[in-house]
């Protein structure tokens, strides 16, 4: 019984389909790590957030008079002590 198609097509077919296989892993991988990053990326800007929202905090005026009197005893200047320049 004879064939109607050539011998090299099976190999050729079978290289095909590794080759599809191959590339959809890689674009599977590929997607992957982009969503990784993208987490990544996000969890970066909140913890930006929270860090400037916490700086803010800490350069607040209020808090700095109040860690000035309690922890350094500080108090307001007398006229006596404030110095003007030219």
């Amino acid at each position: 019984m004879k064939h109607w198609f050539p011998k090299w097509i099976f190999p050729v077919l079978l290289v095909l389909s590794v080759a599809t296989v191959a590339l959809r892993l890689k674009i599977v991988n590929t997607v992957y790590e982009i969503n990784q990053t993208e987490k990544i990326i996000a969890n970066s800007k909140h913890e930006r957030e929270k860090a400037s929202i916490r700086l803010a905090a800490l350069r607040s005026p209020r808090r700095l008079e109040i860690l000035s009197k309690t922890q350094f005893k500080l108090n307001q200047p007398t006229a006596k002590q404030v110095v003007y320049l030219k």
